[in-house]
């Protein structure tokens, strides 16, 4: 089967977002980036910084060294003024790194951006590949589109607002976007991801110690794998909660504080956001046989 999310970041060079940001964006220049960055044995883990853009962030390539960074795609570079995009094109299109003085062991990558008191950015579209089983976080200070495939050491992203999607992701992630849509598909082991403003959709291939889905505004989908066995805590501020285990749904004016989640019988928890409106009972608990089931929250008009 052909993946779900292959080419995204390519098919979404150009506008995105990222010219709402900066006005008419009247003067843009595009430059292809390409190269790598290697590191020692001391680095633990790999933390990406970037201002915009859309990041595709995959394992190696055969034939690359273990200890590097390697990155492939483009710089797009806008300003209000010719002087500013003048100003920009200074700045070298290739990624720095270093190792972090407050954070030993950790490889910081940092993406090109514009100067200081300069009114435009830079944005980078492509991927950068780093190996599979390297811890890596991912930090996008503006606007930024993250892709996420084949991990399998823990991941954590941040990004202002942007669509988040990870795919055959096995070493647990942590994620947040101020506004954006959520995708996980073939997703093993634990998941903490939230959004201020989005839609959500999870598929699980195998449970973890826990799963938390947190939307501010939007439907939350999780497909919970056939023979499974988990506890579930599941709330909807706006709206209704639908699910495939015959749990009990009610309607409650205030929500207490449960505290830490009680692992399930399968060492599995699945645990929405606490807010008051309708819930599914709390902690209950359900078992998935066969093709598994699905738990739904959809916001309704009032």
């Amino acid at each position: 089967m052909k993946s779900f999310f292959a080419g995204r970041a390519r098919d979404v060079i150009g506008v995105l977002l990222l010219c709402g940001a900066m006005g008419s964006c009247a003067n843009r220049s595009v430059v292809t980036t390409e190269g790598a960055l290697s590191y020692g044995p001391e680095v633990k883990k790999i933390r990406i910084e970037m201002t915009n853009g859309t990041l595709d962030v995959a394992v190696l390539e055969e034939g690359a060294g273990v200890s590097e960074v390697t990155w492939k795609g483009g710089l797009r570079r806008d300003s209000l003024s010719e002087e500013g995009l003048e100003q920009i094109e200074q700045v070298p299109t290739v990624m720095s790194g270093e190792l972090d003085p407050e954070e030993p062991g950790t490889f910081v990558v940092r993406c090109p951006i514009s100067p200081a008191g300069i009114e435009g950015m830079i944005a980078y579209e492509g991927n950068i590949r780093v190996l599979a089983t390297m811890p890596i976080e991912v930090v996008v200070s503006n606007n930024g589109h993250v892709t996420m495939v084949g991990r399998k050491a823990f991941s954590k992203i941040r990004t202002r607002r942007g669509d988040l999607r990870f795919e055959r992701c096995f070493g647990g992630i942590e994620a947040n976007t101020g506004q954006g849509v959520l995708i996980a598909y073939d997703h093993e082991g634990d998941l903490d991801v939230s959004t201020g403003l989005g839609d959500m959709q999870v598929f699980l291939t195998k449970l973890g110690k826990r799963v938390t889905l947190s939307t501010g505004q939007g439907t939350v989908q999780c497909h919970v794998p056939g023979e499974s066995e988990f506890e579930v805590d599941a709330r909807a501020e706006i709206g209704r909660i639908g699910n495939d285990f015959g749990f009990e749904v009610r309607k409650v004016e205030r929500v207490p504080d449960l505290g830490a989640d009680a692992p399930g019988p399968g060492g599995g928890a699945v645990r929405g956001r606490a807010v008051p409106g309708h819930q599914v009972h709390p902690l209950a608990r359900g078992q998935a046989v066969g093709g598994g089931g699905l738990l739904a929250a959809q916001p309704q008009r009032q």
